[in-house]
């Protein structure tokens, strides 16, 4: 945050500036004031300029020469604000010689406080801060009391780098006169205040924001906002209200002020992700200006030297002018390289570390891409099979449907035929969780194994004996053999299904909400295609809500796989006849979807073992285990949350809050 204090710093010099140049100033000085302050407002560089060398020549006839020198200044403050530094440095060094000339040492502060200035804009602050101190050295303070508070002010900037106590103490030297102005007094109360927080003076802190808020609130006229947004932030930072802090961030109108301001939020609240992408865009926007600073002082420097060589072709006399000025372009022009050279080995080691982090991240990136679009292509792969597998459960299921003798061959040995097409890609399912972010042990890959393969095995060896039967077994054998086929190849296309969608969605990696659907149509329609005929015992499951079937949400389709999840959870361990989805508006405006059933109660302590991937909570279970912990997944990836109703004494209640 401290960077870009010097903001306040320079508003407070040009109002301060401003008011003593244009003070008691005749009909004249006071239009050409105006012309340069409209000049200034409008960022034309070639206005400004030109309106302030008209407004320098009137000051210098009439000998004004206080004006004249702080109207000078005001051209190295706006070439300073604007990142000509160059031009800035060539004004400074003209400002020291012109005063040099004329014998008015008294006004040598002045270039002084703009090195200062110049340094503290270049990120050097032990260099601003020994300008600071010879500026206050050479000024009167009986009769200069605006520039001694501008040098107090401006040496604070420079020590709060390093030394906030020292800062502090500048602060504390501020003639007091200038303080009885609620706009001088609420700047310096705002810095204050920064450099408090700093330090970690709460008691300090609130002193000075009481002062300052104050002031905010019963003064508007006469507030200083320059400082407003960093102060706020450290007054909701110190409360740990980070959601005002960020907003308060998010109104700095500059930009690397905001990135700045948020960085420190981010790094308060351990959220090294937003951090981190925050750093990234820190560095992106240095780097830019890097860029444009350069770009521009090679620009003026290239200008300068076609002057000096133009200046060479008029006439042979100025040849020694022209061989001193290149000298000391070619002088500048170094000064810039060994500042380039010197800030490219000082943040060397940091944007390495920087591209080691993003090259790591490209490989983990890459090596999740490869994972998923591996699974992706297993997933297309088993999609017929499953598909397969489901239609002859669904079609065999109904007792009315009738297959002549001729026929069961054909019909049974698709189902072989797809069983063991799941068989074959079973392992390399399993084998991708190795390689990602879930890691399975091998122990829990074998009761993965285990609990797909029992049922396949009796799958494919059930349909085989029909097969081999070739429609001779009798008509009562035959139906128990196709409804425990029936109930096999559900299950195996749903854990199938499941353990596939548990691979793609396990790592909880953000997924499209690109849906919109109104939220009882989604649950009803959830409910309505919800297929209970496999299940040991059938539930008849009801719909409440409290929600208007006008209220629409944005989703993804994979919300009904959530819910299909916890359906087939509620439904298995419920011992009551009463199961129920239902949809609520919460006190806080979002909304909840609920699924709960009559039966056991899952204890407070496993409320969350029971989202851990191929947890079992009981031994004699020989289910895969990924139907919650996948419910889990999606419900993360697409920016919900999912939890175990503890509250819920009747049985299992879960509850999925939408944001």
């Amino acid at each position: 945050m401290k960077h870009y204090l010097y903001l306040f710093i320079l508003l407070t010099l040009a109002f301060l500036g401003s008011n003593k140049i244009y003070a008691d100033t005749d009909n004249v000085e006071q239009e050409l004031a105006m012309r340069v302050q409209q000049a200034q407002v409008s960022g034309s560089d070639s206005d400004f300029y030109n309106a302030q060398k008209l407004f320098l020549n009137h000051l210098e006839q009439n000998q004004a020469w206080d004006k004249y020198y702080r109207v000078w200044m005001s051209r190295v403050n706006y070439d300073v604000n604007h990142k000509h530094f160059h031009r800035a440095f060539t004004q400074i060094l003209r400002l020291t010689d012109d005063i040099r000339k004329r014998h008015q040492e008294q006004y040598l502060y002045i270039p002084n406080m703009c090195l200062g200035l110049f340094y503290s804009s270049r990120n050097q602050p032990e260099m601003a801060e020994t300008y600071f101190r010879r500026a206050l050295k050479g000024v009167d303070a009986n009769k200069e009391p605006v520039s001694v508070f501008n040098c107090y002010l401006s040496l604070a900037l420079s020590l709060s780098f390093k030394h906030p106590a020292e800062a502090m103490a500048c602060l504390d030297s501020l003639p007091k006169q200038m303080l009885e102005n609620p706009m001088y007094d609420s700047g310096v109360l705002g810095y204050r205040c920064i450099i408090a927080s700093q330090q970690g003076d709460r008691q300090a802190f609130d002193r000075y924001f009481a002062r300052y808020d104050s002031i905010r609130q019963h003064n508007p006229a006469g507030f200083n906002p320059a400082n407003l947004q960093q102060v706020m932030v450290c007054h909701y930072l110190l409360r740990n209200d980070y959601k005002q802090a960020l907003a308060w961030c998010d109104s700095a109108a500059v930009p690397q002020l905001a990135n700045q301001l948020r960085l420190e939020v981010f790094q308060t609240t351990g959220n090294w992700q937003q951090a981190f992408r925050e750093i990234q865009l820190k560095d992106s926007m240095e780097q830019a200006d890097e860029r444009e600073v350069l770009e521009e002082h090679l620009m003026d420097v290239t200008h300068d030297i076609d002057l000096l060589q133009a200046e060479q072709e008029k006439a042979e006399l100025r040849r020694k002018q022209l061989m001193s000025a290149g000298l000391m372009a070619a002088t500048i022009i170094a000064l810039l390289i060994a500042v380039l050279i010197y800030r490219y080995f000082k943040n060397l080691k940091l944007k390495e570390q920087f591209q080691e982090l993003q090259e790591a991240r490209r490989r983990a990136e890459a090596g999740q891409a490869i994972r998923r679009a591996f699974v992706t292509t297993i997933f297309e792969k088993l999609k017929s099979p499953i598909s397969s597998l489901l239609n002859y459960a669904r079609i065999f299921n109904d007792p009315e449907f009738k297959l002549k003798p001729e026929e069961r061959s054909k019909r049974y040995r698709d189902i072989v035929a797809a069983a063991k097409n799941i068989e074959s890609l079973m392992d390399p399912v399993l084998d991708s969780y190795s390689r990602g972010d879930l890691g399975i042990t091998d122990e829990e890959k074998r009761v993965c194994q285990d609990a797909l393969r029992s049922p396949l095995q009796t799958l494919i060896g059930t349909a085989e004996v029909i097969i081999d039967a070739d429609g001779q077994l009798p008509h009562d054998e035959y139906m128990q053999l196709r409804s425990a086929i029936c109930r096999d190849a559900y299950d195996v296309a749903t854990s199938t299904r499941k353990l596939i969608l548990f691979s793609l969605y396990g790592d909880a990696y953000p997924i499209p909400m690109n849906y919109e659907i109104g939220l009882n149509e989604m649950a009803r329609t959830t409910l309505n295609s919800y297929d209970q005929h496999f299940k040991t015992q059938p539930k008849n499951i009801e719909f409440v809500t409290d929600v208007a079937d006008d209220v629409k949400i944005t989703t993804n389709m994979l919300l009904q796989e959530l819910i299909n999840c916890l359906l087939d959870n509620v439904v298995k361990y419920a011992t009551g006849d009463t199961l129920q989805l239902s949809c609520h508006t919460l006190t806080d405006g979002s909304y909840a979807i609920a699924v709960s059933n009559e039966g056991p109660t899952i204890p407070a302590s496993d409320a969350e073992h029971i989202f851990v991937p191929f947890v079992r909570l009981s031994p004699n279970e020989h289910t895969l285990g990924v139907g919650l912990p996948l419910a889990r997944c999606l419900a993360t990836s697409m920016g919900y949350t999912l939890t175990l109703d503890t509250t819920y004494t009747q049985g299992a209640r879960f509850v999925v809050r939408l944001k």
